[in-house]
């Protein structure tokens, strides 16, 4: 492990700085090293810093045709970085490396803890995003309920021990988060998509004709000017009202059972056969795939949830193929081995490119 975040218990739970062991930064001017150096200083406290990211080309239907999916790491980003370095996006120089040109990584929310928002594990996704965008690779991040809930309590007063201004940046960066993202046919959410919220988008589509991806600017982003607005999208478990699109299923076997096939129905006139989520832990520790088929046929449904910070290390990952087609391959703690390991940095290779962004 390249380096972990380290409490000062006693100064502020919420002050981070960095625990190096010798010999694990071979090079300070790769990304990890300049994680380390920021997170580092001698006063111990992690601020976070805006940073500048390049918009990203424009994504044709089909592209980009590479993707590394994250879900739920709740602040572990040591996880992340074993799950990278295992693809071979890190080196083992702990830098990114060179041949990166048209992945995705992906991240479908959660990646801070609600109860502990870390403003270092802020500025770490901030400085992947910047340093990945050099190498040609993207990093999009969906939000989850825990940063939902994060920014409702920020508007409702609450500093979380970091101040005013880091927790106004908190909120900035979960500001800047998307709600979804659809890349060709594969619906990237955090959590179960609902018939209400699928109605919406459909809807939306039929009478705008847009992208369906500017629903995140059209609809979702203006709902964040207050915390009343946002709730109907922030995953509500109790006293659900009837003008939420989407909200935490209780029972999500129940609730495919008796609607799977109108979900499967919309989707389809979405053109959406994947949907790629989080939110809900696989106790098993791996994913689990065509999750509900049986209610929802004809759709992917792959649950992504594998509570990598218990185990170090999980991802889907994704490439098109030559025919429009996807392949998904899984790593998680119980299939991580080198014959794994060589298949997914295989797949992630540029050899494998039909197209690029």
């Amino acid at each position: 492990m390249s380096y972990r975040i380290k409490r000062d218990i006693q100064s502020n739970p919420l002050q981070s700085s960095v625990e190096m062991a010798p010999g694990l930064f071979s090079s300070p001017l790769g990304f990890i090293g300049r994680i380390a150096k920021i997170l580092g200083r001698s006063d111990k406290r992690a601020v976070v810093v805006p940073v500048s990211v390049p918009a990203p080309c424009v994504e044709s239907p089909d592209s980009p045709p590479r993707w590394i999916v994250f879900s739920d790491t709740e602040n572990d980003v040591n996880s992340v970085n074993n799950t990278l370095r295992f693809a071979g996006i890190l080196n083992e120089q702990d830098e990114l490396t060179d041949d990166l040109e048209g992945v995705t990584i992906f991240h479908t929310g959660d990646l801070i803890d609600k109860k502990n928002p870390d403003p270092a594990v802020v500025e770490y996704w901030q400085l992947l995003q910047r340093d990945a965008l050099a190498k040609g690779c993207t990093v999009k991040l969906i939000v989850g309920n825990h940063e939902q809930e994060i920014w409702q309590k920020i508007k409702a007063g609450e500093k979380f021990n970091v101040g005013e201004k880091i927790s106004q940046r908190i909120s900035s960066f979960i500001e800047d988060l998307d709600l979804f993202h659809v890349a060709g046919s594969i619906l990237f959410i955090h959590g179960y998509p609902t018939v209400e919220f699928l109605k919406a988008l459909l809807h939306f589509k039929e009478v705008t004709g847009k992208d369906l991806n500017s629903y995140n600017t059209d609809h979702y982003k203006k709902a964040l000017k207050s915390v009343k607005a946002i709730r109907q999208y922030a995953y509500v478990r109790d006293a659900r009202r009837a003008n939420y699109l989407l909200y935490d299923l209780v029972n999500a076997s129940r609730y495919y059972k008796k609607k799977g096939r109108v979900v499967g129905a919309v989707l389809e006139q979405l053109k959406i056969k994947t949907v790629i989520h989080g939110h809900r832990p696989q106790r098993s520790g791996m994913q689990v795939d065509y999750e509900f088929g049986k209610w929802i046929p004809n759709v992917r449904m792959i649950g992504n949830d594998t509570m990598v910070t218990r185990t170090g290390i999980g991802a889907t990952v994704i490439r098109a193929t030559s025919s429009r087609d996807f392949n998904l391959g899984f790593i998680n703690a119980k299939t991580a081995s080198s014959e794994l390991r060589t298949k997914v940095q295989l797949e992630l290779s540029p050899a494998n490119l039909y197209s690029s962004c």
